[in-house]
């Protein structure tokens, strides 16, 4: 299996020149989601949700009791105010760290109501998931550190600023990066995970395997009172981002080249330059625009999408006469 994956791109209902460019329940894929035929129903999957949210926010619900109890009554919740901003490196770390819950909570439904359990989400073979992870990782981090020299280069107002001393940031990554991958491990085992399989055993549709996790994945960073009027905008970007993590985990067959892309991606959003006043706390840089100015970051988003879609349709011209992974 070739780590093909450099170049993913956005898979439609449509044919290029006799090339399936929407993702296939291929031998790779269905593998991947065999374990999940023997408790296909969907009754079994509402539950599970259900699961995930009570472990999710009721591992919350301690950690913030715990916090306020920890900090003092009086300025408890003012703190847990400013953790959900993530504006220094121990809010964003703290707020990294609740994922453990939804972590646990994937888990605690796939065991209780599916029977199985964390390999299963990751697919057959660890050798080949760790293998698609590092590929995944360093292919988009050379692509994003790529990207924002020839945007500084092109566009200097933008150039990010110095927020930390490098032995400082050092310091902090040996908390961030395994707390990072935790973050984006929870989300993709929710995502492409279980959503992907339980769907895709019970329904042959892609609209419904495909395109539902990834536009719940979407939804679920609608944030109006950060975003503005650009809320809807992110929600469109980060569902382009979901369609990318489960074609790749259908030509696979494995979540690895999921995590991989996900983890490279949040590490340079957040830890490597953070977009300032949008949990940019952990950042070595932050961008020289902040979130509230609504017109820059939509100059700043809209050709990130575009230039996203430009790469999926050279993916498909590269493509188009390959076998599946």
């Amino acid at each position: 299996m070739q780590a093909d994956f450099c170049w993913p791109v956005l898979q439609l209902t449509v044919k290029y020149k006799g090339y399936k460019v929407f993702p296939t329940r291929n031998d790779n894929f269905q593998d991947y989601f065999q374990p999940a035929i023997k408790t296909k129903a969907p009754w079994r999957l509402l539950i599970g949700i259900i699961i995930i949210l009570m472990v999710y926010f009721g591992f919350f619900g301690v950690f913030g009791v715990v916090f306020v109890w920890v900090a003092g009554v009086d300025v408890g919740p003012a703190m847990l105010e400013k953790i959900i901003q993530g504006s220094d490196p121990l809010s964003v770390i703290l707020l990294l760290t609740s994922f453990a819950g939804l972590f646990l909570g994937v888990l605690a439904a796939v065991r209780i109501m599916h029977k199985r359990g964390f390999k299963s989400l990751i697919g057959p073979s660890w050798r080949q998931a760790a293998h698609n992870f590092w590929i995944a990782a360093l292919c988009i981090a050379i692509l994003s550190l790529g990207g924002l020299l020839v945007a500084t280069i092109f566009y200097p107002p933008i150039q990010p600023i110095r927020q930390m001393e490098l032995f400082t940031w050092l310091s902090w990554m040996t908390l961030g990066i395994p707390l990072l991958l935790v973050q984006v491990s929870a989300e993709e085992l929710v995502f492409r995970g279980y959503f992907q399989q339980q769907l895709a055993a019970r329904f042959k549709s892609r609209w419904v395997w495909y395109v539902l996790p990834s536009a719940l994945f979407g939804l679920m960073h609608y944030d109006p009172e950060t975003m503005g009027s650009n809320a809807w905008l992110v929600v469109a970007h980060t569902t382009l981002f979901g369609l990318i993590a489960a074609d790749i985990t259908a030509r696979t067959g494995n979540l690895g080249a999921a995590i991989g892309f996900h983890f490279a991606n949040n590490l340079f959003a957040l830890t490597i330059v953070g977009l300032d006043g949008a949990l940019s706390g952990l950042g070595l840089y932050k961008s020289a625009i902040h979130v509230s100015d609504e017109a820059a970051i939509r100059s700043a988003l809209i050709p990130d999408f575009i230039f996203l879609i430009i790469l999926y349709g050279l993916f498909m011209l590269w493509a188009r006469n390959r076998p599946p992974w």
